[in-house]
């Protein structure tokens, strides 16, 4: 077991909020009668719809095509009727096509006995094809884009099982190494046949070991398992490399993304539900609930618990990198996470004023960006300097604007910025 440590620049240290939900099991919450399903599952995502209206479809038919190699397919979460296409915004703004699928008719594997595969002879070939086909969303700690699995074939120098908890009241993680452990092994060793890493390393929090070395040890031969500091955003791949002191060759998966793997080798289920956080202090009923893509979150909040009359602000995501959320019409997708009700107490906010030159967003920003004078290049139109200065390098993690106490909107603004330059 490796000593604890964290990446050396910057960052910072938050009250992780785990013991709102840390022991918590996973609830199933109710089918939507209404299944509202985007093409739109996570950023980036390009598909077309291969369904009409009228169609009846069957429990994880595809209801949309990837247009790319890197794009992924969307299936049906429930079997029914599509009653119509229409226009759903998303958390965050962002406005997508989805289906409306009414439900109805005969489910294909909900409560059916399930039955499982034997994967061991299949090739590399064969189990990333698998895992295509279901539509698998792999997601990752940089710049909300999904982790491409790479072609079979080049050997692995690092697989690394990303287990910590990636920001304040995320902690699906911990829930799953607990409840479903057995599968996050098999997810290894499917990933390991691909692969064949010279080294595998389940990264998880600062005791969260404690107790559970020996069975891990038992179920994962071969595998390392260094605890790190609880310090945001430990989990975004480059930081975390870093602190492992690994080279660039590697492959970083978290822990849903391992069972999603494994699911769909070993069940051929596709990716049709999520493993969803609900936290915050205006959760009636915090804790950690699976839920079907196209839910739309005022039913899911509902079957969750509930909010309290003093919320102030719905969160898709964590409180770093989370998107508010304008409309509860927003339905679940591939790409969801947690779901934060939070309290005034909780909301970090404030007037903008003029920026005081305290140096906090220099002293806390963890890839030794200069926040500050970036944010004065834009606001003055000169991105080609912005640029030169290391716009591009910004992670987006949200913590030069925590910590300013001007109330700046420095990561907007510099993702504005970037999207600006990008379309250029």
């Amino acid at each position: 077991m490796t000593r604890n440590k964290t990446f050396p620049l910057g960052g910072i240290e938050v009250e992780s909020f785990r013991h709102l939900t840390e022991g918590s099991l996973i609830h199933s919450l109710t089918l939507p009668s209404l299944a509202v399903v985007p093409l739109v599952q996570y950023a980036g995502a390009k598909a077309r719809w291969i369904v009409s209206v009228g169609d009846k479809v069957a429990e994880e038919q595809v209801l949309a095509k990837g247009l790319g190699p890197n794009d992924r397919d969307v299936h049906s979460p429930t079997p029914g009727v599509l009653q119509e296409f229409r226009e759903v915004p998303l958390a965050g703004g962002e406005v997508s096509s989805a289906a409306v699928i009414r439900l109805e008719g005969e489910f294909q594997r909900t409560g059916k006995t399930v039955t499982v595969r034997d994967w061991t002879s299949w090739s590399p070939a064969q189990l990333l094809e698998c895992i295509l086909e279901c539509g698998v969303y792999l997601e990752s700690s940089t710049l909300d884009r999904s982790v491409i699995l790479p072609s079979p074939g080049k050997p692995l120098k690092n697989l690394v099982i990303n287990g910590l908890q990636h920001e304040p009241y995320l902690t699906v993680a911990l829930t799953l190494l607990e409840e479903r452990f057995q599968d996050v092994a098999e997810g290894v060793r499917i990933l390991k046949q691909m692969y064949s890493p010279e080294r595998t390393h389940l990264v998880t929090d600062s005791g969260d070991l404690t107790s559970r070395l020996p069975k891990w040890k038992e179920l994962m031969e071969g595998v390392e398992f260094p605890e790190l500091e609880f310090k945001f955003p430990q989990t975004q791949a480059g930081l975390l490399l870093k602190t492992l002191e690994i080279g660039q060759e590697s492959l970083v998966i978290d822990v849903v993304g391992v069972l999603a793997i494994r699911d769909a080798v070993v069940e051929g289920r596709p990716q049709i539900e999520r493993t969803i956080v609900v936290s915050g202090g205006g959760a009636r009923r915090p804790g950690v609930y699976r839920a079907r893509i196209g839910t739309p979150l005022f039913q899911f909040l509902k079957n969750s618990g509930g909010i309290k009359p003093q919320s102030e602000k719905i969160l898709v995501g964590g409180p770093f990198r989370g998107r508010t959320v304008e409309n509860l019409g927003s339905p679940v997708v591939k790409s969801t996470q947690s779901v934060l009700v939070l309290t005034k107490n909780e909301v970090n906010a404030g007037s903008e004023r003029s920026c005081i030159r305290c140096g906090s967003c220099v002293m806390h920003c963890p890839v030794g960006l200069e926040p500050l004078n970036l944010y004065k290049l834009i606001r003055q139109q000169n991105l080609d300097q912005a640029r030169q200065d290391g716009l591009e390098y910004c992670i987006e993690c949200g913590i030069c604007s925590f910590v300013c106490p001007s109330r700046l909107p420095l990561v907007e603004t510099f993702q504005a910025a970037k999207e600006e330059l990008a379309h250029e």
